[in-house]
């Protein structure tokens, strides 16, 4: 039987291994996926042992997205434009990092009718962000705003963004609402709503968001975050980040098999998984 896991901080919330698992088993496949809770100061000792065990493949998530790579042996084009990264597959006795974060958000975006690419506005500047930037950039937006709790760090990643050739802006959290209220898309990926402990929090409120506007979170447990209830009461449309999760991690899983793999599935599962429903 071979190993892929997840690997993060916390991940008792995860549903990856009944998507994964509900794959594996529809293709018949001798595997299986588990997740792993890893501190970060027992990050490089995880990557060893999984290295260690000849694991095939696993995603990484919350809090060590861009710290894992100075564990890695390459980085894949994808890690190293976001910077970050939330796959890894084994090859050749290497540990070579990528980023399914960036295909996932980009096929979901790329799915909605008439998208308007005038303004996006990301609140988030880590592994997340990064990925939901480059993203953007892919999509051809216009402009990209990038909120962050820390603004230095928006101030990097709008950096990166401007010497691709992008307009980019970082703010600072306290003028989220007012950008907000003039975006066309507005991604969290942020940890804000995901359930137990930040399940009550939203980065905006209903008064800040534009009606007719799209707004994606990238929490996906709840399947209805406090953020996307707001939007949905100013008029938006919303993007459950189960939609996400399904297309990166149908991504990693042709990485690690060679195979496509059933993404109806595997987004079946994940939905049956977090309403508490037998799989």
């Amino acid at each position: 039987t071979r190993l892929c896991c997840l690997i993060g901080h916390p991940v008792k919330h995860s549903v990856s291994p009944q998507m994964h698992n509900a794959a594996f088993k529809e293709l018949g496949l001798n595997c299986i996926y588990l997740v792993f809770d890893v501190l970060e100061e027992s990050l490089g000792e995880a990557v060893n042992g999984l290295r260690s065990i000849g694991v095939l493949g696993f995603n990484v998530t919350i809090p060590h997205k861009i710290r894992i790579i100075k564990f890695l042996d390459e980085l894949d084009d994808s890690a190293k434009l976001v910077k970050a990264v939330n796959t890894v597959i084994r090859r050749d006795d290497k540990l070579i990092g990528y980023n399914t974060d960036l295909y996932g958000i980009e096929r979901v975006l790329r799915e909605v009718d008439e998208l308007n690419r005038d303004l996006g506005l990301i609140i988030g500047a880590g592994g997340a962000g990064r990925a939901s930037a480059i993203a953007l950039t892919n999509l051809g937006f216009s402009e990209i705003i990038i909120a962050n709790r820390t603004f230095e760090r928006a101030s990097n990643l709008a950096e990166q963004i401007l010497e691709l050739g992008f307009s980019a802006k970082p703010i600072p959290l306290t003028d989220l609402p007012r950008y907000a209220s003039s975006a066309n898309l507005i991604i969290n990926a942020t940890p804000l709503g995901m359930a137990p402990s930040l399940i009550s929090e939203t980065p905006l409120k209903r008064d800040h968001i534009r009606r007719n506007s799209i707004v994606l979170d990238l929490v996906y447990n709840p399947l209805r975050t406090r953020l996307l209830i707001e939007a949905e009461r100013a008029g938006a449309c919303t993007i459950s980040g189960l939609k996400v999760l399904a297309a990166q991690g149908a991504e990693a899983f042709k990485l690690w098999t060679g195979i496509d793999p059933p993404i109806d599935v595997m987004y079946s599962a994940a939905l049956k998984a977090l309403r508490g429903e037998k799989i």
